[in-house]
């Protein structure tokens, strides 16, 4: 997969996982669950995602062992138990072979070395948002899901590069336009834009900043509330 196509795939995972974010927002969630519950077990997920990235190797070791252990056991108990034995086997290597396959898709270049902290930092700020101040963590969330792929998408596919002052620029607008849409107005639309893309520019992890530093201006600069169902 090339690299253009490669940063496609990532953004779609990665707006299609911010748009979960958005359900207590529109959606009364079942009991006993609520948005702290729903967002700390996000941050579990997240969370063990993330070691599974980090131990991949390890992992890897332990699965090759036991296929070694699964095929001495048919060894030892004859023909009869080599059939399940084996449709065990090659269900365990094409799940290990899917979870790489997916996980090598995702990963930017020091994710490999630190695991994939992009979906951890963006639960963890998502999450700080919502601490932080739950009537206006709506609008932090709005940014992460937009703000990021817009500015990346833009630069890669229009000037064929990485961050680009083109592209936050277009980023910047783009959330501007969202926040008036949702009956901000102009001049604080504009702020928290700002805010926004600044965030996303000049963090070393914009999944964790955008959404806090988004929604602090949006309650600093008091847009309307959106609180959770």
């Amino acid at each position: 997969m090339s690299t253009t196509w490669r940063e496609i795939y990532r953004k779609i995972v990665h707006v299609a996982l911010s748009l979960l974010l958005f359900a207590p927002f529109y959606f009364k969630l079942p009991p006993p669950l609520n948005p702290y519950s729903y967002y700390s077990l996000g941050l579990f997920l997240a969370a063990f995602i993330n070691s599974v990235v980090v131990k991949k190797d390890k992992l890897t070791l332990e699965i090759n062992a036991l296929r070694d252990e699964l095929h001495r056991f048919a060894d030892s108990i004859g023909d009869i138990a080599k059939m399940p034995i084996s449709i065990l086997e090659e269900i365990l290597t094409d799940f290990h072979s899917f979870v790489e396959k997916q996980l090598s898709l995702l990963e930017r270049d020091y994710e490999k070395r630190e695991g994939y902290v992009g979906l951890l930092y963006g639960i963890i700020g998502a999450t700080s948002s919502l601490l932080v101040d739950p009537s206006h963590a709506f609008y932090g969330i709005v940014a992460l899901a937009v703000v990021d792929v817009l500015a990346s998408m833009s630069s890669l596919l229009i000037w064929n590069k990485g961050k680009t002052m083109g592209g936050e620029a277009i980023a910047f607008l783009s959330f501007a336009i969202i926040l008036m849409s949702l009956g901000v107005p102009v001049l604080q639309s504009i702020l928290v834009s700002a805010v926004a893309t600044l965030s996303e520019y000049f963090s070393p992890e914009d999944n964790l900043t955008v959404p806090f530093f988004t929604t602090i201006a949006a309650f600093s600069l008091k847009l309307p509330e959106r609180h959770p169902l």
